[in-house]
């Protein structure tokens, strides 16, 4: 999952004014390798091929931080200990470059402080591309694999004898390593994320009473949401089924923490506004990792802080 629900601020649905008014959600997402983060304890094992110790380390390190959030998540201890599942994997890294050539142009002949003959001439350049594949798993001592994943990265990079840099290829592969172990880490960790959603703000269909409370509400996210959301389920009232209130009480539900409640509104807002499909589509998937982070969370709560076979 990429990490797409940072900073959410969803597109214009219908006509959309420039300066639209929003909610802020704050939640919990589950972890996308959901087996894998319910594990009581994990270990880091051994990573194989170039630049595999450096992906373990990078790993290790997010991992030993994990709990800073007061989010509770899998322990990770010494491979020593016997965990309940042992990371461990591979990285592959490409480098090549090749050699070409790029034609510039330059004044040859000046009259009266003008050009009035040009040359072409050629420069050497060079290209280089950078690709990384780390393939990483957790295996149970059962030998099940809850979960295994492969990450790529790629660069591409060009300078030519009259300007551009020649970057450092290891700068490069350790900025790749550094953002896949941050990968893994939201792969193996619920996490929180506090962000925006833009509600409908079209009126188009409401009868006059119910288009003057829905105008209030949209001026009431600025500074009350609260006051916001019982305004648009008073226009619930009075105009049943309008599409753009039937998302914006699904983004209330949301942003309160019934994701039961928004799932549902969600799955009715297709039927009375299908412009928003892509917005509604997107609100489900939020509420399904919702819902499912608080459950995690739940659940990982509810256990002794001290388990699996190495305590």
């Amino acid at each position: 999952m990429m990490r797409w629900w940072a900073a959410v601020a969803i597109g214009a649905m219908l006509a959309l004014p420039a300066a639209a008014e929003t909610l802020r959600v704050e939640g919990v997402f589950a972890a996308q390798a959901r087996e894998a983060s319910l594990l009581p304890t994990i270990g880091v094992g051994p990573f194989a091929g170039p630049d595999g110790a450096d992906l373990a380390d990078a790993i290790e390190r997010r991992l030993a931080k994990l709990g800073t959030d007061g989010l509770p998540h899998v322990r990770l201890i010494p491979p020593a200990l016997r965990p309940d599942g042992m990371l461990t994997g591979r990285t592959g890294v490409q480098v090549a470059s090749s050699d070409y050539r790029e034609g510039r142009e330059r004044c040859a002949e000046k009259k009266d402080g003008k050009c009035v003959r040009k040359e072409r001439y050629s420069v050497a350049c060079v290209r280089r591309t950078i690709a990384l594949r780390a393939d990483v798993e957790v295996r149970r001592r059962t030998g099940a694999l809850p979960y295994s994943a492969t990450k790529t990265r790629d660069d591409r990079a060009d300078w030519c004898e009259d300007g551009g840099v020649a970057t450092s290829a290891e700068a490069v592969v350790s900025g790749m390593i550094e953002s896949v172990a941050a990968e893994v880490q939201h792969d193996l960790a619920p996490h929180a994320e506090d962000y925006t959603i833009r509600v409908i703000e079209t009126r188009e269909g409401l009868p006059p009473d119910a288009a003057a409370r829905f105008k209030q509400a949209v001026r009431l996210t600025k500074h009350d949401p609260a006051a916001a959301c019982a305004a648009f389920a008073d226009v619930d009232r009075m105009a049943p089924d309008h599409g753009a209130t039937t998302f914006n009480l699904a983004l209330c539900a949301e942003a309160a923490g019934r994701y039961r409640e928004a799932a549902d509104r969600y799955a009715r807002a297709r039927l009375f506004a299908p412009a928003a499909g892509g917005e509604i589509s997107k609100g489900l998937a939020r509420v399904a990792a919702l819902a499912a982070g608080a459950q995690d969370v739940a659940s990982m709560r509810r256990r002794p802080l001290l388990t699996g076979s190495g305590f």
